[in-house]
Protein backbone atom coordinates (compact mmCIF):
# COMPACT_ATOMS: atom_id res chain seq x y z
CA UNK A 1 0.00 0.00 0.00
CA UNK A 2 1.33 3.71 -1.14
CA UNK A 3 2.41 5.39 2.36
CA UNK A 4 -0.95 7.70 2.90
CA UNK A 5 0.47 10.00 5.23
CA UNK A 6 2.37 12.10 2.97
CA UNK A 7 -0.62 12.36 0.14
CA UNK A 8 -2.44 15.19 2.26
CA UNK A 9 0.85 17.33 1.55
CA UNK A 10 -0.59 17.60 -1.88
CA UNK A 11 -3.68 17.97 -1.77
CA UNK A 12 -3.64 21.56 -2.26
CA UNK A 13 -1.89 20.98 -5.41
CA UNK A 14 -4.75 18.58 -6.55
CA UNK A 15 -7.92 20.95 -5.95
CA UNK A 16 -8.52 21.85 -9.49
CA UNK A 17 -8.47 18.72 -10.82
CA UNK A 18 -11.32 17.88 -13.00
CA UNK A 19 -14.68 16.67 -11.55
CA UNK A 20 -16.61 13.57 -13.78
CA UNK A 21 -17.53 15.29 -17.11
CA UNK A 22 -21.20 14.68 -16.24
CA UNK A 23 -21.06 16.98 -12.91
CA UNK A 24 -18.77 19.32 -14.24
CA UNK A 25 -20.26 22.63 -14.92
CA UNK A 26 -19.34 24.90 -17.54
CA UNK A 27 -19.48 27.73 -15.74
CA UNK A 28 -16.79 26.36 -13.33
CA UNK A 29 -13.98 24.17 -15.47
CA UNK A 30 -11.65 22.76 -12.68
CA UNK A 31 -7.95 22.47 -14.64
CA UNK A 32 -5.03 20.65 -12.91
CA UNK A 33 -1.74 22.22 -12.91
CA UNK A 34 -0.08 21.89 -15.85
CA UNK A 35 3.59 20.50 -16.81
CA UNK A 36 6.30 22.23 -18.61
CA UNK A 37 5.02 21.99 -21.94
CA UNK A 38 9.18 20.64 -22.98
CA UNK A 39 8.64 17.51 -21.26
CA UNK A 40 6.41 14.49 -22.85
CA UNK A 41 4.57 12.19 -20.46
CA UNK A 42 5.23 8.34 -21.00
CA UNK A 43 2.55 6.93 -20.18
CA UNK A 44 3.04 3.09 -17.94
CA UNK A 45 1.42 -0.32 -19.71
CA UNK A 46 0.94 -3.12 -17.58
CA UNK A 47 -0.40 -4.88 -19.83
CA UNK A 48 0.59 -7.95 -22.07
CA UNK A 49 -0.98 -7.59 -25.37
CA UNK A 50 -0.91 -11.70 -25.88
CA UNK A 51 -3.01 -12.28 -22.84
CA UNK A 52 -6.41 -13.53 -23.83
CA UNK A 53 -9.04 -12.40 -21.51
CA UNK A 54 -12.81 -13.74 -21.99
CA UNK A 55 -15.60 -11.09 -22.12
CA UNK A 56 -16.91 -11.84 -19.03
CA UNK A 57 -21.21 -12.21 -18.75
CA UNK A 58 -22.69 -8.75 -17.83
CA UNK A 59 -25.85 -11.39 -16.51
CA UNK A 60 -23.45 -13.36 -14.58
CA UNK A 61 -21.35 -10.40 -12.88
CA UNK A 62 -24.43 -8.65 -11.55
CA UNK A 63 -23.13 -4.96 -9.45
CA UNK A 64 -20.25 -3.93 -8.94
CA UNK A 65 -20.42 -2.30 -5.28
CA UNK A 66 -16.51 -0.22 -4.97
CA UNK A 67 -15.45 1.26 -1.56
CA UNK A 68 -13.06 3.95 -1.17
CA UNK A 69 -12.00 6.70 0.36
CA UNK A 70 -11.66 10.46 -0.05
CA UNK A 71 -8.78 11.76 1.54
CA UNK A 72 -6.19 10.25 -0.72
CA UNK A 73 -4.65 12.10 -3.71
CA UNK A 74 -5.20 11.95 -6.28
CA UNK A 75 -6.92 8.69 -6.28
CA UNK A 76 -9.63 9.72 -4.48
CA UNK A 77 -10.81 13.29 -2.72
CA UNK A 78 -13.31 15.94 -2.90
CA UNK A 79 -12.86 18.67 -4.87
CA UNK A 80 -13.61 22.24 -4.40
CA UNK A 81 -17.21 21.73 -4.65
CA UNK A 82 -17.31 18.72 -2.77
CA UNK A 83 -17.42 15.93 -5.52
CA UNK A 84 -16.02 12.91 -5.10
CA UNK A 85 -12.93 12.78 -7.67
CA UNK A 86 -9.51 10.98 -8.23
CA UNK A 87 -8.08 8.86 -10.40
CA UNK A 88 -9.27 5.78 -8.74
CA UNK A 89 -12.61 7.56 -9.24
CA UNK A 90 -12.65 7.99 -12.93
CA UNK A 91 -10.45 4.08 -13.32
CA UNK A 92 -13.57 2.71 -11.73
CA UNK A 93 -16.06 4.58 -13.81
CA UNK A 94 -14.38 3.43 -16.81
CA UNK A 95 -13.93 -0.23 -15.66
CA UNK A 96 -18.29 -0.59 -15.38
CA UNK A 97 -18.32 1.18 -18.46
CA UNK A 98 -15.96 -1.59 -20.55
CA UNK A 99 -18.54 -4.23 -18.49
CA UNK A 100 -21.42 -2.74 -19.42
CA UNK A 101 -22.33 -3.15 -15.58
CA UNK A 102 -24.28 -1.64 -13.06
CA UNK A 103 -21.88 0.37 -10.22
CA UNK A 104 -21.90 2.15 -7.13
CA UNK A 105 -19.60 3.59 -4.97
CA UNK A 106 -19.31 4.27 -1.54
CA UNK A 107 -16.89 6.43 0.84
CA UNK A 108 -16.02 4.88 3.85
CA UNK A 109 -12.60 5.43 6.23
CA UNK A 110 -9.76 3.49 5.56
CA UNK A 111 -9.52 1.33 8.10
CA UNK A 112 -12.86 0.19 7.36
CA UNK A 113 -12.89 -1.09 3.64
CA UNK A 114 -11.88 -4.64 4.35
CA UNK A 115 -14.58 -5.09 7.05
CA UNK A 116 -16.80 -3.42 4.28
CA UNK A 117 -15.62 -6.54 1.67
CA UNK A 118 -16.08 -9.15 4.30
CA UNK A 119 -19.33 -8.48 5.61
CA UNK A 120 -20.55 -7.96 1.91
CA UNK A 121 -21.44 -4.16 1.97
CA UNK A 122 -19.25 -3.64 -1.27
CA UNK A 123 -17.76 -6.60 -3.25
CA UNK A 124 -14.60 -4.19 -4.68
CA UNK A 125 -12.09 -1.84 -3.01
CA UNK A 126 -10.28 0.77 -4.72
CA UNK A 127 -8.48 2.91 -2.73
CA UNK A 128 -4.53 2.32 -2.94
CA UNK A 129 -4.11 -1.25 -1.68
CA UNK A 130 -1.27 -3.56 -3.34
CA UNK A 131 -1.07 -7.08 -4.47
CA UNK A 132 0.74 -7.91 -1.07
CA UNK A 133 -1.77 -6.14 1.48
CA UNK A 134 -4.51 -8.09 -0.17
CA UNK A 135 -3.04 -11.31 0.26
CA UNK A 136 -1.79 -10.62 3.96
CA UNK A 137 -6.04 -10.08 4.54
CA UNK A 138 -6.94 -13.32 3.03
CA UNK A 139 -7.77 -10.99 -0.41
CA UNK A 140 -7.52 -11.35 -3.96
CA UNK A 141 -6.64 -8.97 -6.22
CA UNK A 142 -6.96 -7.60 -9.72
CA UNK A 143 -3.87 -7.06 -12.10
CA UNK A 144 -1.58 -4.09 -11.06
CA UNK A 145 -3.55 -0.97 -12.56
CA UNK A 146 -0.50 1.61 -11.41
CA UNK A 147 2.95 0.81 -9.97
CA UNK A 148 4.85 3.61 -8.26
CA UNK A 149 8.31 3.56 -9.49
CA UNK A 150 12.09 5.22 -7.68
CA UNK A 151 13.30 7.80 -9.62
CA UNK A 152 16.46 10.19 -9.48
CA UNK A 153 15.76 14.00 -9.62
CA UNK A 154 18.04 16.18 -10.11
CA UNK A 155 18.60 20.02 -10.90
CA UNK A 156 18.33 21.12 -14.76
CA UNK A 157 21.49 22.79 -14.97
CA UNK A 158 23.75 19.50 -13.56
CA UNK A 159 22.96 16.97 -15.25
CA UNK A 160 23.52 13.62 -13.59
CA UNK A 161 23.93 9.96 -15.00
CA UNK A 162 24.47 7.57 -12.16
CA UNK A 163 25.70 4.83 -14.08
CA UNK A 164 28.60 7.08 -14.48
CA UNK A 165 28.69 9.86 -11.61
CA UNK A 166 32.04 11.55 -10.57
CA UNK A 167 33.79 10.64 -7.70
CA UNK A 168 32.60 13.78 -5.79
CA UNK A 169 28.46 13.13 -6.77
CA UNK A 170 26.38 12.38 -3.47
CA UNK A 171 23.07 11.21 -3.93
CA UNK A 172 20.55 12.01 -0.97
CA UNK A 173 18.40 9.15 0.01
CA UNK A 174 15.89 8.77 2.85
CA UNK A 175 17.47 7.29 5.80
CA UNK A 176 16.32 3.56 6.70
CA UNK A 177 14.07 3.24 3.62
CA UNK A 178 13.71 0.81 0.68
CA UNK A 179 15.03 3.31 -1.79
CA UNK A 180 18.38 3.43 0.70
CA UNK A 181 18.69 -0.24 0.18
CA UNK A 182 18.14 0.01 -2.99
CA UNK A 183 20.74 1.82 -3.34
CA UNK A 184 23.26 -0.23 -1.53
CA UNK A 185 22.12 -3.55 -3.69
CA UNK A 186 22.41 -2.00 -7.28
CA UNK A 187 24.44 1.31 -7.02
CA UNK A 188 26.93 0.20 -4.25
CA UNK A 189 29.20 2.72 -6.23
CA UNK A 190 27.23 5.50 -5.51
CA UNK A 191 28.12 8.19 -2.83
CA UNK A 192 24.98 8.54 -0.57
CA UNK A 193 23.88 10.97 1.87
CA UNK A 194 21.08 9.87 4.26
CA UNK A 195 18.27 12.14 5.06
CA UNK A 196 15.48 12.04 7.85
CA UNK A 197 12.73 12.96 5.61
CA UNK A 198 11.13 13.83 2.12
CA UNK A 199 11.28 17.91 2.81
CA UNK A 200 15.35 17.63 3.97
CA UNK A 201 16.03 15.52 0.23
CA UNK A 202 14.41 18.23 -1.38
CA UNK A 203 15.69 21.19 0.01
CA UNK A 204 19.21 19.73 -0.05
CA UNK A 205 19.02 19.10 -3.71
CA UNK A 206 17.58 22.97 -4.50
CA UNK A 207 20.06 24.42 -2.49
CA UNK A 208 23.01 22.08 -4.73
CA UNK A 209 24.13 20.52 -1.88
CA UNK A 210 23.71 17.14 -3.62
CA UNK A 211 24.02 15.85 -7.01
CA UNK A 212 20.73 13.88 -7.00
CA UNK A 213 18.41 12.37 -4.78
CA UNK A 214 16.67 9.22 -4.86
CA UNK A 215 13.04 8.27 -3.68
CA UNK A 216 9.39 7.67 -4.41
CA UNK A 217 8.19 9.66 -8.20
CA UNK A 218 5.25 10.51 -6.94
CA UNK A 219 6.19 12.42 -4.27
CA UNK A 220 8.75 13.88 -6.11
CA UNK A 221 6.46 14.41 -9.43
CA UNK A 222 3.85 16.79 -7.04
CA UNK A 223 7.15 18.57 -5.57
CA UNK A 224 8.31 18.93 -9.50
CA UNK A 225 4.71 20.54 -10.39
CA UNK A 226 4.16 23.29 -7.22
CA UNK A 227 5.53 26.72 -6.52
CA UNK A 228 8.19 24.87 -4.24
CA UNK A 229 10.61 24.01 -6.71
CA UNK A 230 10.52 26.90 -9.41
CA UNK A 231 11.14 24.52 -12.16
CA UNK A 232 14.98 23.89 -10.49
CA UNK A 233 14.99 20.41 -10.76
CA UNK A 234 13.76 17.20 -13.12
CA UNK A 235 13.49 13.62 -13.23
CA UNK A 236 16.87 11.88 -14.48
CA UNK A 237 17.70 8.16 -15.50
CA UNK A 238 14.87 6.41 -15.82
CA UNK A 239 12.12 4.75 -13.94
CA UNK A 240 13.06 1.74 -11.62
CA UNK A 241 10.38 -0.91 -10.30
CA UNK A 242 11.39 -3.62 -8.41
CA UNK A 243 8.52 -5.44 -6.71
CA UNK A 244 10.70 -6.33 -4.04
CA UNK A 245 11.75 -3.14 -2.89
CA UNK A 246 9.13 -0.63 -4.06
CA UNK A 247 5.72 -3.05 -3.79
CA UNK A 248 4.11 -4.67 -6.33
CA UNK A 249 1.52 -1.75 -7.52
CA UNK A 250 -1.68 -0.81 -7.04
CA UNK A 251 -4.62 -3.27 -7.39
CA UNK A 252 -8.68 -3.55 -7.01
CA UNK A 253 -9.35 -6.01 -3.96
CA UNK A 254 -12.46 -8.68 -3.92
CA UNK A 255 -13.11 -11.47 -1.25
CA UNK A 256 -11.11 -14.63 -2.22
CA UNK A 257 -14.27 -16.50 -3.23
CA UNK A 258 -15.55 -13.50 -5.83
CA UNK A 259 -12.60 -15.41 -8.37
CA UNK A 260 -15.45 -14.43 -11.82
CA UNK A 261 -15.26 -10.82 -10.70
CA UNK A 262 -11.63 -10.97 -10.40
CA UNK A 263 -11.36 -11.91 -13.61
CA UNK A 264 -13.67 -9.70 -15.09
CA UNK A 265 -11.88 -6.53 -13.77
CA UNK A 266 -8.84 -7.84 -15.40
CA UNK A 267 -10.47 -7.80 -18.57
CA UNK A 268 -12.29 -4.31 -17.77
CA UNK A 269 -8.52 -2.62 -16.72
CA UNK A 270 -6.68 -4.07 -20.03
CA UNK A 271 -9.99 -2.95 -21.89
CA UNK A 272 -9.53 0.54 -19.92
CA UNK A 273 -6.50 1.15 -21.54
CA UNK A 274 -6.72 -0.38 -25.02
CA UNK A 275 -9.49 2.29 -25.40
CA UNK A 276 -7.19 5.14 -24.59
CA UNK A 277 -9.26 5.84 -21.50
CA UNK A 278 -6.63 5.28 -19.40
CA UNK A 279 -3.65 7.38 -20.88
CA UNK A 280 -6.29 10.13 -20.72
CA UNK A 281 -6.71 9.65 -16.99
CA UNK A 282 -3.12 8.71 -16.30
CA UNK A 283 -1.95 12.72 -18.18
CA UNK A 284 -4.96 14.52 -16.39
CA UNK A 285 -4.19 13.46 -12.56
CA UNK A 286 -0.25 12.91 -12.89
CA UNK A 287 0.58 16.05 -15.08
CA UNK A 288 4.49 15.57 -13.94
CA UNK A 289 4.75 11.72 -15.16
CA UNK A 290 6.06 8.81 -12.88
CA UNK A 291 7.94 7.28 -15.58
Amino acid sequence: MIARFFLPLFAALLVMAPAHAQDAPAADPATPPVAPAAEAVTVPNFWDPRQRIERPSVEELGPIRFLTTDDFPPFAFRDRRGLLVGFDIDLAQAVCQALKAQCAMQVRPFDTLVAGLKDGTGNAIIAGFDLDKANAEGLIASQAYLKIPARFLVRRAAPFDPAASGADAVVGVQCGSAHAAYLARFYAGLRTACFQDNAALLSELKAGKVAAIFGDALRFSFWLNGEQSEECCAFAAGAFLDDRYFGSGLAIVTRAEDRGLKFALDYALREVYRSGTYEELYLRYFPVGLF
